[in-house]
């Protein structure tokens, strides 16, 4: 069954993709068009663009309900995964309580002198004999004179489900006399580890959309958007979004189409092709020149603040970030910001990137921004026609991301 408004989920909330492909009963891509629907009020792509383009207040409420949906696909994926692993570990306990509870009767019949208590030993000394007994069979006398086989093959094919038999049985042997290893009960324990710790996590993220103070409604009670909790403070991160957009916009402009820009015809900083890429049609020159800041709007937020995940970002951080994704693209920003904290520069943000850069002084962090993203505009063959306007940008995003700035962290930057 195809579900065309996915498309739309994609530039909002681009991480519920995933979950949606990992959906083989497609229930969540269901869940998002349902979603879509109620708050646009069609079921038409485009359509469905133009409403969010048009009323920010919608688009706020489809984001929070995507992610509502997107952590809820979480909690529901570890549940079953955590089920699966409970499921292994009980019969990985029961297992070894059998044995457990075998080798307790067989000592307590040796203390009691019965002759009972043999009979472990008995039977699994006839398995190991009788293990090596078929497999030294099988393997010095099937071949016959002049490599022939000796044994019919359906004989053969007996002996080898016997030899598999036994080998099955002389691992149970084995476990019961020398019992499970090592490395099995710390894998056990290290399973339920893991598994204790993703549930913890996603309870807790459903915890925060639960407890979060509520949004303006988008035109209907029924989804109930709320807020979701930022690292910057008091600042939601809507505000954090639209204090940045506007340093980028300034910086921006309005309509341009310079011959020396590579990405021809712009306006607001957005270029033919990222406004064909968002519409999903051919746009015309006219098209960038009549773009409205509503629709350049969101096509910042689902290309570059979203995906780059400067909501997570301390302030100012967040502008300096998303201000040089625009101008040069979103994985070399976030390449520079992991080079500039110590990490490893893949591109992608994560735990280990969002832990360095909150060690960060934040003032710190900013000016060595600023100085990296200065050197690579130096090595532009265009530095000598954009260089003043590229400088002047850095300087104005370094004076409005210390304003922005939250208090410094106890712990330096690392030279």
């Amino acid at each position: 069954m195809a579900f065309p408004l996915i498309a739309v989920a994609a530039a909002l909330a681009p991480e519920i993709v995933r979950l949606i492909a990992g959906d083989r009963a497609g229930t969540m891509a269901g869940t998002v068009t349902e979603a879509i629907r109620q708050v646009t009020g069609t079921e038409d792509p485009a359509a469905a663009r133009a409403a969010l383009a048009a009323d920010p207040e919608k688009a706020n409420a489809l984001r929070i309900r995507l992610a509502e949906i997107a952590l809820e696909g979480e909690r529901l994926s570890a549940e079953r995964e955590a089920g699966q692993r409970n499921a292994e570990l009980d019969r990985l306990r029961a297992t070894l309580s059998d044995t457990q509870s075998a080798r307790a009767n067989m000592a307590e019949m040796l203390r009691g002198g019965s002759r009972l208590a043999w009979g472990p030993a008995t039977v699994s000394s006839l398995v190991v004999l009788g293990f090596f007994a078929v497999l030294i069979l099988l393997v010095t006398l099937d071949a016959g004179p002049g490599g022939a086989a000796r044994f019919d093959p359906q004989v053969a094919s007996v002996i080898n489900i016997t030899v598999g038999s036994l080998g099955a049985a002389f691992a149970a042997v084995v476990n019961f006399w020398i019992g499970s290893s090592q490395s099995s009960r710390d894998k056990d324990a290290m399973v339920g580890r893991l598994q204790q710790a993703q549930m913890q996590q996603a309870q807790a993220a459903m915890a925060t959309l639960r407890d979060g103070a509520p949004m303006r409604e988008a035109g209907t009670t029924a989804l109930r958007p709320v807020s979701l909790a930022t690292p910057s403070g008091t600042d939601s991160g809507e505000e954090r979004f639209e204090a940045c957009l506007k340093v980028v916009l300034r910086a921006e402009g309005g309509f341009v189409n310079h011959p020396s820009d590579p990405g021809g015809a712009t306006n607001m900083g957005i270029a033919l092709r990222t406004l064909s890429e968002f519409r999903d049609a051919e746009v015309t020159e006219e098209d960038v020149r009549s773009l409205t800041r509503a629709e350049a709007r969101e096509i910042y937020r689902a290309r570059y603040w979203t995906p780059m995940r400067c909501a997570d970002l301390p302030a100012g951080i967040d502008l300096m970030v998303f201000d040089f994704g625009v101008n040069a693209g979103a994985g070399r920003s976030l390449r520079l910001l992991q080079r500039s904290v110590g990490v490893t520069p893949d591109g992608s943000v994560g735990p280990i990137t969002l832990a360095a850069v909150r060690a960060c002084r934040s003032a710190e962090l900013i000016g060595r921004l600023a100085e990296g993203r200065l050197a690579y505009y130096r090595g532009l063959s265009t530095f000598p026609t954009f260089g003043r306007g590229w400088t002047r940008r850095v300087d104005h995003a370094r004076q409005a991301a210390l304003a922005m700035a939250t208090e410094p962290a106890s712990v330096p930057l690392a030279a």
